[in-house]
């Protein structure tokens, strides 16, 4: 699968030699609530210096660390470069800032910032404020722009167009306390979008929400993995990749940093060719859901993933089974709250299911590991009729939805 995105580097490459840095300033951003899980595998990459805050993990490393970070981060959404900052608190400042970057002379691991604004390079800019003076975005992204290609006339006597679909430099600005920072998107397309959703039915789980949900379990391969209630299939997807060490990114095309006079086609080969671990490589792994039609679309997202030999998908309804083994890991998200009822009224209620499911647990999987993506009103029912409290509980969102990865030790 490799071969797929090598086929489209030479398109976008250059070829003299890279200058390797250790000090570039990245950020992994990611959905709220996963920052430690993004910190983790960072780590696990050798990335040891993190600063985690909501929304991302700040860290430090060379262009093949930024290139790795894309390659393999299961629960990161993008890879951002810090191409800049300054004092931001009203729309001149954001403009003298802005300019200031063009005209002065930065290296960033061999990318000179000004020369990187070549006018034959499009932008784009996307904008957030935070417990700034400076709220409205689009104007903060105006003022931004207007720096930007004042300073390009300064440098280069013309400027940039702008292009919102497809731009050669996809830039974030962010304004918080009034300190702005310019950002450049290393990763292009969200990683979350894998490349294997073929169909899909109500309320699927985000990629990297499903991800943590294997992160979590701190499973080490004894029995199957089994998700009885599979939906479209991501949680099967994203535990078969993780157990054979496969990267989330497999089935990308391109990544953005592939644009960049930086990039080195043999450097990023060898990152390609990395051996990753691979946990649970012999491990069985069983999915089911009582909807036929939600089995149709696993299937069709299974054989995008080269996953659907390996899974084992049955229609039924769980808790009219037994388990598969004595032992195992339990990947389930049920529905909940608001995604399914749409009533929002804010107000805790026993949940009937959280009871039912806690005592199928508690009667029929003992000796398993069971990771549940809970909504708002399943965790206290769960607990009390599983007659336990779960081993680790991380409150994230899922979408929009206040939602929490509860792991249980049954």
């Amino acid at each position: 699968m490799q071969s797929m995105l090598l086929q489209h580097i030479s398109h976008f490459a250059y070829d003299r030699p890279m200058t390797i840095s250790p000090s570039l300033p990245l950020v992994a951003t990611c959905a709220l609530g996963l920052e430690r899980f993004v910190a983790r595998e960072l780590r696990q990459l050798g990335i040891e210096n993190t600063d985690i805050h909501p929304g991302g993990v700040s860290f430090r490393g060379s262009w093949r660390d930024c290139w790795r970070a894309n390659w393999r981060l299961r629960t990161a959404n993008r890879i951002l470069l810090e191409l800049g900052t300054w004092n931001g608190h009203d729309g001149d400042a954001l403009h003298a800032g802005a300019r200031n970057l063009i005209r002065r002379r930065r290296d960033l691991g061999g990318l000179e910032v000004g020369r990187l604004f070549s006018p034959e390079r499009t932008f784009s800019i996307h904008a957030t404020s935070s417990a700034s003076k400076v709220t409205d975005t689009r104007w903060l992204a105006m003022r931004v722009k207007d720096g930007l290609v004042d300073g390009q006339r300064d440098r280069h006597g013309r400027r940039s167009s702008i292009d919102r679909d497809r731009p050669d430099l996809p830039l974030r600005a962010r304004l918080y306390k009034n300190q702005a920072t310019l950002l450049l998107d290393t990763s292009g397309e969200s990683l979350d979008h894998r490349g294997y959703r073929q169909q899909t039915v109500p309320a699927p789980v985000r990629e990297q929400l499903a991800a943590a949900c294997v992160l979590a379990a701190d499973w080490q391969g004894d029995g199957p993995i089994y998700d009885p209630m599979c939906g479209s299939g991501t949680l099967l997807v994203e535990a078969a990749w993780w157990a054979s060490g496969t990267p989330p990114a497999t089935l990308r095309k391109r990544f953005q940093f592939q644009n960049l006079p930086t990039f080195d086609v043999a450097a990023f080969q060898e990152i390609l060719d990395e051996p990753i671990p691979a946990p649970a490589a012999n491990a069985a792994i069983l999915g089911g859901d009582v909807d036929p039609r939600a089995l149709q679309a696993a299937e069709a997202n299974l054989t995008a993933a080269g996953v659907e030999a390996r899974i084992e998908l049955r229609t039924f309804d769980f808790f009219q089974t037994r388990p598969p083994a004595d032992s195992g890991l339990l990947l389930i998200n049920p529905p909940y709250g608001e995604r399914v009822t749409g009533k929002g009224t804010g107000q805790s209620a026993p949940d009937p299911f959280g009871i039912r499911l806690g005592r199928f647990l508690r009667e029929r999987y003992a000796g398993w590991r069971a990771v549940i993506l809970a909504g708002r009103d399943l965790p206290e029912t769960l607990d009390s009729a599983l007659g336990k409290r779960p081993a680790r509980d991380h409150r994230v969102k899922n979408g929009p939805l206040d939602a929490r990865i509860l792991v249980f030790h049954l």
